[in-house]
């Protein structure tokens, strides 16, 4: 995921430096309408269709969506009821 960012210069921004040599962000502001899921590096969202979860496979270490949910290891509690 690339993030963008801009510096826009304002006139009444004052500080003290104090001798570092680094700046540091204090705020940082993201439009959320663009963003998606499929932005994280580990998610595959590839075969993503109407009713697809998200699954982990461990073997190459994402989550990867999916309409079957089978696997040895997936054990589903309910609960008691």
């Amino acid at each position: 995921m690339a993030i963008k960012g801009s510096i826009r210069q304002q006139n009444n921004i004052k500080t003290n430096v104090h001798g570092k040599k680094e700046i540091v962000a204090q705020t940082v502001k993201v439009n959320a309408g663009t963003i998606s899921l499929n932005d994280l590096a580990d998610v595959s969202t590839v075969s993503a269709s109407d009713g697809a979860v998200l699954q982990y496979n461990g073997t190459n270490a994402r989550f990867e969506s999916t309409n079957v949910v089978e696997n040895e290891n997936l054990v589903i509690g309910g609960g008691v009821f």
